[in-house]
Parts: C-alpha cells; structure tokens; sequence
C-alpha cells in the first residue's frame, strides 16, 4: 500500500487536495467549488459544517484519482491551509453557533467604528492590521450586537481550524491565522484583552497556539481514520513555503481571488515596526514558520478581474482566452478603473466612446499594475529589494495577467508548480506525519519541485 500526505488549500473560490509521496512527488489533485450562500445586500456566508464537507468530498476525489493510479493507498497526514479571517463560534459542546462570514462580506464597519479613537488608534500598533473590516474582529461585533451569544465557554475557530477539529475533536488556533482575527496581541503572541472585552470573550476564545506542522489529533472515524492532521495555516504564507520563497529576500506573488505580495521577516516586529507598515498598505503579523514575521501587500485583484470578466460577458473558458489572446497593453485608452481603498469591493469604471471589453481588460490590468507598484515599493522600503521573485495561483494562468506582471516585478518567475497552497499544507502534513525536521522536508519537496519545472521548461 502507497504511503501519501495530503495537503488542502481551502478557497475562496475552490478547495483544492494534493496528494503527495513523503518526499513531495505528486500524486494525484482535486478540486471541488467552496460553498457559500448569498444573502441580502451582497451577504456572503457559510457553515463550518458545509466547507468541513467540501474538504473531506475533495479529498475523497484525490485518493480515487490516486488509487486508480497507483493501487491502494494510505493517507498517513493531512494538512489543512485556507482563507483566514472566517472562522465559527462553538458553544461548551463544540457546537456552531454563529455563520461564517466571507472575508470579504463588510458586515461590522458600523460596530468596529463606535470602539472610539483610543482602540483605533491602538488596533494597527496590537494586530499588525490596518483598520477594516476584513479581520475576524468586526465580524464578532456584528455578531454579538445581532443576538449571537458569547460566554466564557464559546471557542473561535478560524476555518482550517474548524475543518481540522472536525476530522479529529480537537480545537487548536495556528499563529497565522490567529494574526488575521485581529483578536492577537502580536507583540506578546497572546490574545489581545482589550479586544476580547469588546466582544465580551475571555483569554479561552482563542485555543491554544500550536505551530503548522505540529499536530492537532488524528482523524477519528471515516476513509482517513488515522490520519496525523495539523493546520498548516493561512494560505498566502503556506502557498510562498510551497513555492520555495521561503528566504528573507524572497518575495512571493499570490494570485488568487485576493492577491499579495509577501516577505518573510526571521523574527517578531515591535510595535512601532507593525505601525509604519500599516501605514504604508502592509499587514504585519506571524508567518507559518516558528518565530518569523510576514507581511503581505494584499489587493482584491482577483475579486476586480472576475467582475470584470462577468460585465463584459467572459466569464467563461473560451470567451476569457480570446480576451486573453487579444489583450495588449496599449488597449486601455476609453476606460479608467478609478482608485479604490485597499479593503473595497466595489470596482468603479469611467467610460468613454469607443471602449470595449477590449479596453476595459487592459485599463483593468493596468490599474493592478498601479497598485502593485505601490505596495512593492512600500515593502522594499521596510526590508529593502527582493533578489528573487515567484509568482503562483490560478490567474497566473492567463498570458496576459503573466506580461502585465512581469513588466513590474522585477526578476519575476511563474512558478510552474500547480497549487502551491495545498503542495506547501502537504510538506506540513509529512512534518506532522512523520515527525522529521521541516528543513528535510523542504529540502525534499523542493528537489521535486525542481525536477517539476525543469519538465516544464
């Protein structure tokens, strides 16, 4: 029987499952669509049980296809990153007792607004977060103030946490993820008190931190009983440690339905350090790897290009590559995508006579380019120049998302790798599963990987 780790990557849009040899040779992979539900006024949101179920479907799908390759196989661990700041309440009994709200749902800016100016002030200097909505926080002030009760015995669960304490009974919080709640005193690695009092919750609503890598139970009944299973984290770091940009002057490039650029920082920023980035567009807070900091230049680039796709009718496979087969930089000229706030969700256009899809493409992927230049400047002015640059995730796959990138980042390669996310949740899942050093593993997976892009070139 073929020993092989899992590694899930739990999306916004889609869950993706690899299924990995110990050593990182790929085995098998799927895909299924994330469940959400839409709600008045744009609401978006969820059950833990529903994206619990959507794991386990996908990985079901991935150890048919494995099993059809390679004969019966065992999955030994499984490692579990995805979107942060949605998460669940549970009650004494471990039972939900909130929604899960998108990340990107605005439901708490009036509540969070009302802290006063003292906790505004304060909250960028605690969390390395700058003021929105995004957070867990905002989303927990919503909740209470609409009924949702909270005791000294209601736990948070962000979603891979969730997913992970379903598979196995237990509730651990990962670093990473407990960096995007807003409720995490990143100076100290402890939950912040003051926002606790705001929300009505004790030092307990958080679990206890426990690294990617280091296990959270194993599965207790099912096709994966036994199963070592951790949670390997957010899924920007996670995706960077799976595509080798692991090295303080790397810089990785994800491109999904929320795009970042991130760095890795070998040690915990003060609280001065977290206020200058916040201040120049950049988050500050834990990476997946023990005792490094991260900060991510996030943009909802993914989210702008697929509404755009939508208004001009190509949101299909075939009509997106004639757009994409047409783009050329110069196209823009008739349309103007007017400047947002970085945590917006509206895409606002100015047309004139003569624009097309065409036209809005173009204008569209410059103004991405806009706003990466300015966040890539922001970042090189904190920790200086990258040296080496990658950039993975499904827009990737188009040509012309690719040129416009290249054109500014510097020294930039696209990672050929397929789902860097879920590969990076599976080298977490062999540290989990075999108890061996992260570093051999990594020095495991990227000589594969390397064997993978040579077959590429």
């Amino acid at each position: 029987m073929t020993e092989l780790v899992a590694g899930v990557d739990l999306g916004t849009t889609d869950t993706k499952a690899v299924l990995t040899r110990p050593d990182g040779e790929t085995v098998a992979f799927a895909r299924g669509a994330t469940t959400w539900s839409h709600k008045p006024d744009g609401r978006l949101e969820t059950t833990g049980a529903a994206l619990a179920n959507d794991v386990l479907r996908t990985l079901e799908k991935a150890v048919a296809e494995a099993e059809q390759r390679k004969g019966p196989v065992n999955v030994t661990g499984i490692g579990i990153a995805g979107l942060a700041e949605s998460g669940v309440i549970l009650d004494a009994h471990g039972n939900e007792t909130s929604p899960v709200i998108a990340w990107f749902d605005e439901r708490g800016n009036e509540e969070l607004t009302a802290q006063g100016p003292t906790f505004v002030e304060e909250f960028p200097r605690r969390t390395g977060l700058p003021f929105g909505t995004q957070w867990s926080l905002p989303k927990l002030l919503w909740m209470r103030k609409n009924g949702i009760h909270l005791d000294h015995a209601s736990r948070w669960l962000n979603m891979p946490e969730y997913v992970a304490y379903a598979l196995t009974g237990e509730q651990v919080s990962e670093p990473s993820l407990a960096s995007r709640t807003g409720l995490l005193d990143q100076a100290t690695g402890r939950p912040w008190a003051e926002a606790l009092d705001r929300i009505g919750a004790t030092h307990a609503f958080l679990p206890e931190l426990r690294d990617a890598g280091q296990p959270a139970g194993t599965v207790k009944h099912g096709r994966f009983k036994g199963a070592t299973v951790t949670v390997a984290g957010h899924d920007h770091p996670v995706a960077a440690i799976g595509a080798g940009a692991t090295g303080p002057e790397d810089l990785f490039n994800s491109c999904g339905t929320a795009e970042v650029l991130l760095r890795s920082v070998p040690r915990i920023l003060t609280d001065d350090e977290r206020q200058t980035l916040v201040d120049r567009g950049i988050d500050a807070g834990r990476h997946v790897l023990p005792g490094h900091g991260v900060l991510i230049g996030g943009m909802r680039s993914g989210l702008v290009m697929r509404r755009v796709l939508a208004l001009v009718g190509a949101d299909d496979h075939d009509r997106r590559d004639e757009l994409d087969r047409r783009w050329r930089p110069a196209n823009g000229d008739g349309v103007t995508v007017l400047p947002a706030a970085p945590h917006d969700n509206d895409v606002t256009l100015r047309l004139r006579d003569g624009a097309g899809p065409d036209q809005l493409w173009a204008a569209t992927l410059a103004y991405l380019n806009e706003q990466t230049e300015a966040l890539l400047s922001a970042v090189n002015s904190v920790v200086g120049e990258h040296r080496t640059a990658v950039a993975a995730g499904g827009w990737t796959r188009m040509h012309s998302v690719r040129t416009a990138k290249a054109a500014v980042i510097p020294r930039l390669r696209i990672s050929a790798l397929e789902q860097p996310g879920a590969r990076g949740a599976a080298m977490f899942a062999a540290r989990a599963a075999y108890d061996v050093p992260f570093d051999k593993v990594t020095r495991q997976f990227q000589s594969t990987a390397a064997a993978t892009e040579r077959t590429h070139a």
